[in-house]
């Protein structure tokens, strides 16, 4: 049996694909009474073992992809970008989150997408610290743009003040739980080590990589890994009459991209293979947002090279 869920923060709509092109739509709420709920739901209509399929969302899907992967389902995590193309494929014009459900239910069953593979505890336990400290580090800038014009005589300056130094030290903390982890866990441990051999990859961008990143071994290629991370181009060009710009696609994750935008910076000057990629784009006169993309994409397909071969960048640069 094939299922497509559509998630949003509150809810989750769920298809299920019965014989005789037949559908079943039903809403849930996106918690753990509403997921005991689907399951009661799956025994009413006699499923025992079904093939799950949601569109990478963040957060919001998480929970729910754990719970039917528990309960013995098989479940795939697929790259919004293609469940878009599966629709329009199929000539979809309406946009609800019922129709969307259904459409990722037979993008499922006419693709049979890759089974997800859950994170480790102590996988899922560096997403949560990694996510914890970006949390923080945003509220930390928050509070110091509120600081920047404020007067140093005012009461509310000192007010302000004790917050950012009791965000900074909750800062430290996590990291320190984030390097307890790392050399507990020999695993995560020498992958950042590999990653850290990649000119531009810093400490932080390795950990974030991680904890962003599913394992190497769900992609097939590195376009595949660079499309969920919404780093593959989008040209829009048609006869003589369409002619923009191409962008990214930016359908992935976002905190991935994010991560990553700094490091390709850095890696435009001193990463071999991304520098000659980057001179050649820039000889052909694209425009400096259009190299940095590239050079985000390019930096990714080397870190892909890097996690699959299990081997630092001066393997993946001679064989590139």
């Amino acid at each position: 049996m094939v299922v497509g869920i559509d998630v949003s923060k509150l809810k989750l709509d769920v298809t299920v694909l019965l014989e005789r092109n037949k559908e079943k739509h039903k809403v849930f709420s996106n918690n753990k009474d509403g997921f005991g709920e689907i399951t009661k739901w799956f025994d009413q209509l006699g499923i025992q073992k079904a093939h799950v399929c949601l569109e990478a969302t963040g957060s919001y899907g998480e929970s729910v992809s754990l719970y039917l992967y528990q309960q013995g389902h098989t479940v795939s995590i697929v790259n919004p970008a293609r469940i878009k193309a599966y629709g329009k494929s199929e000539g979809s014009r309406a946009k609800t989150d019922k129709v969307d459900s259904g459409v990722i239910a037979r993008f499922c069953k006419a693709q049979s997408p890759l089974a997800w593979i859950p994170p480790s505890a102590q996988e899922q336990a560096l997403k949560d610290l990694y996510r914890c400290r970006q949390s923080l580090v945003e509220d930390y800038g928050r509070v110091f743009n509120r600081m920047e014009n404020l007067d140093k005589g005012k009461a509310s300056f000192k007010i302000w003040q004790g917050s950012l130094k009791d965000l900074e030290k909750k800062i430290k903390d996590v990291e320190a739980q984030i390097q307890s982890l790392l050399e507990t866990d020999k695993t995560l441990g020498n992958q950042v080590e590999l990653l850290k051999t990649i000119p531009g990859i810093s400490d932080k961008t390795a950990v974030a990589i991680l904890a962003e990143f599913p394992p190497m071994s769900t992609f097939k290629t590195a376009r595949e890994a660079a499309a969920f991370a919404g780093l593959t181009p989008c040209v829009r060009q048609s006869g003589t009459s369409v002619r923009s710009r191409g962008s990214l696609s930016k359908s992935g994750n976002a905190q991935l991209r994010k991560a990553l935008y700094m490091p390709a910076i850095v890696a435009k000057k001193h990463n071999p293979l991304v520098e000659v990629f980057c001179n050649r784009l820039m000889g052909k006169g694209k425009p400096i947002m259009v190299v940095i993309g590239a050079a985000m994409r390019k930096l990714l397909h080397i870190v892909f090279g890097v996690l699959k071969h299990q081997k630092s960048f001066d393997f993946v640069q001679q064989r590139a």
